[in-house]
Formats: C-alpha cells, structure tokens, sequence
C-alpha cells in the first residue's frame, strides 16, 4: 500500500492507481508507474546474442534498457540470470474459430506459453467481414449461438471486441471462405464476373478496416477449386496493403488430405503459391507446414524450393512444434460428402446410403488415431480410435463414421504423423517459424493422454531448441517475436527495444515465470493475475 497524496487515498497495485480523486499528483503518479526488471539476460529478437542488463517500463512503454542499480521503481523484479525476451507472438492461433475469444477472454494458455499476441482469421475462416451476420462456417467447431453477433464489418467486430476485456492483443485476417459463403453460401463454383467484383471490395474493405491480410484453405472443400484469378486479386490488395497472406496449399487429394498419398503433391502445390508471391510481390505464410511420416524426400525438396525462390519470392513456412496433427473430424469426409452447408451434412450422416459410401472411402485410415475431443461424449476423450471400435464390435472406418455422427462432426483427433528428425532439420531453415495452431479454451475439458497440445507449445518449441540445438536460443525467439512482426507489419512490438510496448516474457530454462502485456503483469511465477490489458490491433493504424 502507498498513499499517494495528502488530498487522497488510493491504492497502489503493480501497474494500477485507484483513486478517489484526479488531483495533479495523483495524475502526475499514475502516468508514471515503472517496473525494473533488473539482473536478466536480454534477448531483444534480432537474433543477436543474449547480454546482460536491466530493463525500465514506464506505463505501457520500454523506457530505458541499460543499467539501473540504484533506481528506484515502483515494481522491482529480480530477474537473477533469466532471460527477458519480447512478448511471443503467434501468426497461426483459432481462439476467434472456437469463439473463446468471447468465452475466454483472458486466453490463459496462450498466456502462460509467454504468448502476448496472437493472430487469429487462419484457415480461410474469420469471423468478419459477415455480409449477413452468419457464422454457419463456424458450426463445424463450435457452437456459433452462444453469442450475439452484431457486427458486418472488420471495423464493428473490432469495435464489439474492444469494448471487451482481453488478456492477449488480437489481430485477425480475413477468410476467403468466409468471403466465399457471404457471396455464394454453400456453392462450388467459380464466382460470376459481379460477384468477383464483390469479393474485391470486401477484401480491400477490411484490409482498410484493419485486417492484416487474408487466408486461403486451399485443402477445404469450399475454396480447394478456386481458381487462380480469384486468389491473385486477393494477393494483389494484401500487397497494396502491405499486408499477409496464409495458405494451407492444396492436397491434390479426390478424398482428404489425411489419408492420401500427398507426396507427389507437395512441391507443385508450394510452386504454386511461389508463383503467385512473384506474380503479386505479396508476403505470403504457409501455415501448417510441417513435416509428415513418410513424406520426408518430398518435404525436403518443397523447403529447397523456397530457399531457391528466397530473392523474389517473400515467402515463410510455419510448423508447429508436435508429434502430433490434431485434426477436425469433418476432414476426414471425402469431399463429395462436404458440399452443402453444416445442416445438410448433418443430416446426410443419418442416410444409410450416404453412411455407407464414406465408410467405403474411409477404407485406409490411419490406425493411430486418438480422440482428443468429443463435445457431449467427454468419456470418450484419451481413448483411441481402435478401444472405441473393440468396445462397438466395428472396424475402424464404420468406427470413424460412427464417431462423426454421435459429435454431429465436432470431434477432433490426434494423429501421430509428424517427423520429429525432420522438423529440427527445417527448423535451422531461414525462412521457417514456429506457430501453435491452437486455440485458449475456458476450461480443461480439452485433455487427451497426450495432454492439451494448444497449451504447451512455445515450452515445447524451446524444450526441443534446449535438447536438439538444432539453432540458438536467440535465433529460435527471432522466430516467435521480430519475424513475424516485421511480416504482419506489426509496429513497436516483437523486440526489446526503448519506445516499444512492454510486451514480455522472463522465462528461465523452459520455464515462463512471468509475462508483461502492455506494460502489465500477466503472469507472475507462472500464475494468472487476472490483468486483462491486451489490445485489438488494427493494421490500418499500426
């Protein structure tokens, strides 16, 4: 407790004054709390080695990085020999997918991995712009009623948004599928001349809302047809915009990507994207890149192309740090099975007919899958896919489609199906990033025996950085801070720097001890303190 003037009383809190009054004094106090983080090593995210140094917030604000033994500040932290890097920020996050960043406004497990923002609009799936206020894509995830949709618009959802505690700061891009169901709803097919022309004003409508670029889920069934026209005047506006796009590339796949031969695949379909980065000079992300079972020869030659196309194509890949793919149910529907909308495919499951014909094109299957989420069937998460046929008496594929109907197909999977040897050799790759693909849920309930993955995996990422050494602690934060800053054009955050937002994270080993966000003590000794001080980003402003 310190009292703040003989004219008032107040309390004084790490980061906050709460007062009776507004005189001069207390004013003069309040725009100027400070917090030392003194003896810590200091990974600024350029990539250069760590040093030695005290760090000074004022507000909001890194004010000074040097030595400050004798300075009085309002918060001291002794870091003793931790490393103090920029707040962590991840380019492919779900939160807004799930809606939890309405339920779960603190977004604690982004949080404590020494996440401070994340960027949300992934997959071809935003939750603006809505030309009528539909989130039926989201039905395939969540359930879109639990909220009051009552915004069109970027520039309203920010509004709606900002008027809501947050724990992390938020950006988004926009959807092209979401773009898409606006203008045609549930058809496949090429968009009209007119209705081109639409989806061109949409798109720069909310890039000059805010947005910070566009995705493409080249691998769904809504947008894996979309003709190259289409994509190159999205990609065109994003780099008008200096903006990003990110793309899940296509599979080549007649059934799903996860039960087809997608070696072959894999390198015409990342030249396609280096294509359409030189054709519209666009910074361009290939989201959930990782490295499959299997696929490793394939793998290798896509990552040489990139390198090779490195001067004039901007172009990064994004991994996430798992043996593991966690996986929506309703991708492993041949895509014949997902045209329509989220009613009519449920109610098409009931058909025997249709029943069997999946059943039928569910015949390779992978026979490592387990279940990690089962809306309504909690019992069922940790057990795999094999137990739960035993326990019904059916094969595996009648297994899958059983499961599809009982979560009219919200489950997710876990499926082992990534190289661990050939993530640490694309790791040391320039051009590639480290991203969770997850999403902060409001409870536990998401836990299979592998644990929840969403939750762990920037302490993951720096575990594997620890063990394999695959590239320095300070070119393995550069990868989760100042890249993709600089790639979202993300102003005065993802380094360490005088002037910047105090965005940070002390962690020790593999340990997140403490997060600042904005200057605000998130997290301290890995516990949640309830601050709520993230902000909406707004490209349009950054």
């Amino acid at each position: 407790m310190r009292w703040l003037s003989k004219h008032c009383f107040g309390k004084l809190l790490s980061h906050g004054v709460y007062c009776m009054h507004t005189c001069d004094q207390c004013l003069f106090l309040f725009f100027a709390m400070t917090t030392l983080i003194k003896n810590i090593l200091l990974i600024d995210g350029s990539g250069q080695p760590a040093v030695k140094a005290d760090v000074l917030i004022k507000n909001e604000k890194i004010a000074a990085i040097g030595s400050f033994p004798r300075y009085q500040a309002d918060t001291i932290i002794d870091g003793m020999g931790a490393y103090l890097a920029p707040g962590f920020i991840d380019s492919n996050t779900h939160s807004d997918r799930y809606l939890t960043i309405f339920t779960n406004p603190g977004q604690e497990h982004f949080l404590r991995q020494g996440i401070t923002t994340i960027i949300g609009g992934q997959d071809g799936i935003s939750l603006a712009p809505l030309l009528y206020g539909s989130l039926d894509l989201q039905r395939f995830w969540t359930d879109p009623y639990r909220i009051n949709i009552d915004w069109h618009t970027v520039r309203e959802f920010f509004a709606v948004l900002a008027r809501r505690p947050l724990g992390v700061n938020f950006g988004t891009l926009v959807g092209h599928s979401t773009l898409r169901h606006s203008i045609i709803g549930n058809d496949f097919r090429d968009l009209t001349s007119k209705e081109l022309g639409i989806f061109e004003y949409m798109v720069e409508r909310a890039l000059q809302d805010g947005a910070f670029g566009i995705s493409f889920d080249l691998q769904s069934p809504v947008s894996s047809l979309t003709p190259t026209k289409e994509i190159k005047t999205a990609l065109e506006l994003v780099e008008k915009y200096k903006g990003l796009a990110t793309f899940k590339i296509r599979s080549g796949s007649d059934t799903n990507v996860y039960t087809h031969d997608i070696g072959d695949h894999i390198v015409p379909a990342v030249t396609e994207i280096i294509n359409l980065s030189k054709e519209t000079g666009a910074r361009i992300q290939l989201n959930n890149f990782s490295p499959l079972k299997g696929f490793e020869h394939a793998y290798q030659k896509a990552l040489d192309v990139i390198e090779e196309n490195a001067a004039v194509a901007d172009l990064y890949f994004a991994m996430h740090p798992f043996e593991y793919s966690i996986i929506p149910i309703v991708a492993f529907l041949p895509v014949w099975a997902q045209r329509g909308g989220m009613d009519a495919i449920v109610n098409n499951l009931q058909s025997f007919e249709f029943g069997a014909k999946i059943v039928a094109d569910l015949e390779h299957i992978p026979d490592n899958l387990i279940i990690h989420d089962a809306p309504g069937f909690d019992y069922l998460v940790g057990k795999s896919l094999k137990e739960l046929g035993d326990d019904r008496g059916t094969i595996m594929p009648e297994t899958l489609f059983a499961l599809m109907r009982m979560t009219k197909l919200r489950a997710t999977l876990v499926y082992d199906n990534l190289s661990l040897q050939e993530f640490n050799r694309a790791l040391a790759r320039d051009r590639s990033l480290i991203v969770s693909s997850g999403a902060s849920f409001e409870s536990q309930r998401i836990q299979s025996r592998h644990g929840n993955l969403f939750a762990d995996a920037i302490p993951t990422f720096l575990r594997m950085v620890a063990t394999d050494k695959a590239l320095s602690i300070e070119a393995a934060i550069r990868k989760i801070t100042s890249i993709p800053a600089q790639r979202l054009g993300i102003s005065a955050r993802g380094s360490i720097r005088e002037g910047y937002f105090a965005d940070l994270v002390l962690f020790r080993d593999t340990t997140i001890e403490t997060v600042f966000v904005n200057g605000f003590i998130a997290i301290r000794d890995g516990v949640s303190t309830d601050n709520l001080k993230g902000r909406v980003l707004d490209h349009a402003h950054e």
